[in-house]
């Protein structure tokens, strides 16, 4: 994040937040009033996220036919992240050769075969990070014969000169220096079921048609996803929460552009976990539980805000035939569009590759990257955490030791983390069951991915539908209370915001930054939940609203 982008994200929060006091407090002209003013500060917001659409710097060949390490680089500007393309464009493209294990050891064979070819030095020198163990790396020969005795027999000759073309292809989008960082990285880890949609997709549209770029095609459909989802918040909620949601999404550093935007459906998850709840407050309940649907298959954490929609409809249905009928039309229509991708994707690739997907994902949720955020990141932080250098063969052993002593930790912690998370769960349960199934969604959902998980930083760009959907249930609350409980989520959430522009300004590493976001997400959290329970003394025993309670609406009429 620039000094240009911090800056107009504070600013642009700052201000949406003195609107948001006045749509709380004020009818009328002055909430016309207010709306503009937070159209400026979602422009400004998107136009800062983008760099002023400038995305990307790359740095592309003047001459395509050159491929000497000398040959001239032309600066342009671009929607086109390298080091994500490289994972999420090939990853599917030669999902069927190459699985979740071999796009390391294809890529350093492929660079050697096109570098004898050229007569050039190598682009990747290794060393090759271990994609059945992240923990671990290899030599560059070693990952190449790994190569020649599995994967590369999966590949036909033509199917291989593709590969190769596709290598090419990138080399000319970037300096060659970038290649030896993509193999050092965690590999590609959709799981098989968002192949099903991304794999025929990026063997349709090329790198490169002839003259044409159309590896920005690629990269553009993420940007044409957000702009939908924008435009259907405001058809779902309104141009306040649509405005506030925006000014929040751009205005971030935890999901800034520069961290996976110029990729290949990366925002795909999140656009569908929007317009489910899009779909959830227009009472479609079918269409919110196909949404929910896809927004699992691409990253299967979004199956906690599903569940977490249903929490409210199950208590009510309880003692209502209309809810009974409501959760049983989201929960089939959710788990008819789950079980389809899944067989598509068995059918497509096979079982083997969903043990392969659990058997990884279930190793990288217990690796502690420097820049996750989460409760582990939370309570196993301790003076020997930060200041790392992880750099290299020698830095990828002090790596693999960090991550084993930090493990330790959280295991040393079970008698105190166990307790906290149950207790946690609870209370989420206990709220969501008193909110709209929206909003319950979101609650359960950004609570399960913080407590119970350990994501990259980018997936709580949905957070940003905390503050838009806190500020309309303030604005249209029926009681004073429910009005500044509602305001203060919104509030503590800016307070939340703002700081995480400023925690990468105080001294330590990004270790520490991290550690410092994470602390204060956690906070928020423990406030946000205990905001929305509505938790009243005389309705320890009630598990469900009295009816009448003025403030809560039912289904049908929210």
């Amino acid at each position: 994040m620039t000094g240009a982008q911090l800056t107009t994200a504070v600013l642009v929060v700052l201000l949406a937040s003195i609107m948001a006091t006045v749509i709380v407090l004020t009818r009328g002209r002055a909430r016309r009033w207010a709306a503009v003013v937070l159209l400026l500060c979602a422009v400004a917001s998107i136009a800062s996220w983008t760099r002023n659409g400038s995305f990307q710097d790359i740095y592309v060949d003047a001459d395509l036919n050159a491929t000497s390490p000398s040959r001239t680089k032309v600066h342009q500007n671009r929607p086109f992240h390298f080091h994500e393309f490289v994972h999420y464009y090939l990853g599917p493209k030669y999902f069927r050769e190459i699985g979740y294990l071999a796009l390391y050891d294809c890529l350093t064979l492929a660079d050697r075969e096109i570098a004898a070819e050229e007569h050039h030095p190598p682009r990747i020198t290794g060393p090759v990070r271990d994609l059945a163990d992240i923990l671990t790396d290899k030599t560059d020969e070693e990952s190449m014969a790994q190569c020649r005795a599995g994967a590369r027999a999966r590949f036909s000759d033509s199917r291989w000169a593709s590969f190769k073309d596709d290598v090419r292809e990138l080399a000319r989008l970037a300096e060659d220096r970038r290649w030896n960082a993509v193999i050092f990285d965690a590999g590609y880890n959709a799981p098989p079921s968002s192949l099903v949609l991304s794999q025929p997709l990026t063997n349709w549209i090329p790198i490169r048609a002839g003259p044409w770029p159309t590896y920005l095609v690629a990269t553009g459909i993420d940007l044409i996803l957000l702009v939908v989802c924008f435009l259907m918040m405001r058809v779902g909620f309104g141009n306040i929460t649509a405005l506030v949601f925006v000014t929040f999404f751009g205005a971030s550093f935890v999901s800034d552009y520069s961290w996976n935007g110029g990729s290949v459906l990366r925002f795909m998850w999140v656009v569908a976990l929007v317009l489910g709840i899009v779909a959830l407050k227009k009472e479609r309940w079918a269409l919110a539980g196909v949404l929910f649907g896809l927004a699992t298959c691409d990253r299967l954490f979004p199956v906690a805000f599903a569940v977490a929609a249903m929490v409210p409809l199950a208590v009510r249905a309880r003692r209502s035939a209309e809810y009974r009928a409501v959760l049983r039309t989201f929960a089939l229509y959710f788990g008819g569009i789950v079980v389809l991708f899944v067989l598509a994707s068995i059918i497509m690739f096979g079982v083997s590759e969903w043990n392969v997907f659990f058997m990884r994902i279930g190793r990288h949720d217990d690796v502690y990257h420097p820049l996750s955020l989460g409760l582990k990141k939370v309570l196993t932080f301790r003076d020997w955490v930060p200041f790392q250098n992880f750099h290299g063969h020698e830095g990828n052993d002090r790596y693999r030791m960090w991550n084993l002593a930090l493990r330790e930790t959280w295991v040393s912690m079970r008698p105190i983390v166990v307790p906290l998370q149950a207790v946690v769960a609870a209370a989420t349960v206990w709220a969501a069951s008193r909110r709209r199934p929206y909003e319950a969604a979101l609650l359960g959902g950004v609570v399960f991915m913080f407590t119970f998980s350990l994501p990259s930083n980018y997936y709580y760009c949905i957070l940003a539908l905390i503050p838009a959907l806190a500020l309309r249930a303030a604005a249209t609350a029926r009681t004073v209370e429910q009005r500044w409980r509602d305001f203060a989520v919104y509030v503590f959430f800016a307070l939340f915001w703002t700081f995480t522009f400023l925690a990468p300004t105080l001294p330590g590493d990004d270790i520490t930054s991290n550690h410092r976001i994470s602390m204060a997400l956690f906070a928020f959290v423990l406030v946000w939940t205990a905001l929305w329970s509505d938790f009243r003394p005389s309705r320890i025993w009630s598990f469900l609203p009295e009816k009448g309670v003025p403030g809560r609406r039912s289904v049908a009429s929210s």
